[in-house]
């Protein structure tokens, strides 16, 4: 996977092409956990950021017993934990695991492949929208301008995301999760 040093022209490729499965698309039958960090990584192995410690099985444990996914069911996992762990490797860099359980939190209302399909399509946008910033910033700057720019626009939407989360209740359930 990419380390900090990749070419900008292979993480411009990247971002330009960077999809998530959608929820049809995720294995419609109980995976070990081996079978599950595996497909993470596979499916986020485009997502810059992301590499083969960006999971363990020790951290999707943590997870669980935060309540912010389910238990595993006689030690396998669904379409449900995948999707739930695909939203939680990209969103993990800038929340917090409370705010996460926060937003997973007032999550459950809405029916979960439409959701995570959601999740997709803005996953993608985001990145889509980095890339074209990019894009721009190399026509009109140098790079450590360019360095700068991405760094304080990630601080900004950051600050902005975590300002909401910490606006949302903490629920009642203490275990509960978006996937009930």
């Amino acid at each position: 996977m990419a380390d900090n040093k990749e070419p900008a022209e292979l993480l411009c490729a990247r971002l330009q092409t960077a999809r998530l499965p959608r929820w049809e698309e995720l294995p419609d039958l109980d995976l070990y956990m081996d079978q599950v960090l595996a497909l993470i990584k596979k499916y986020l192995s485009p997502y810059p950021g992301f590499d083969e410690t960006g999971l363990t099985a020790s951290m999707v444990n943590n997870y669980v017993k935060a309540g912010i996914l389910p238990p595993p069911v006689k030690k396998r996992y669904s379409r449900r934990h995948l999707s739930g762990l695909l939203m939680i490797c990209l969103i993990k860099s800038s929340l917090s695991i409370a705010d996460i359980r926060r937003l997973m939190g007032i999550l459950p209302d809405a029916e979960e492949s439409v959701l995570y399909n959601r999740f997709c399509e803005l996953a993608e946008l985001s990145a889509r929208e980095a890339f074209d910033a990019l894009q721009k910033d190399q026509k009109e700057n140098s790079v450590p301008v360019i360095i700068l720019r991405g760094a304080l626009r990630a601080h900004a939407e950051q600050a902005v995301a975590q300002s909401f989360c910490s606006e949302l209740p903490e629920g009642s359930d203490e275990g509960k999760s978006l996937r009930k």
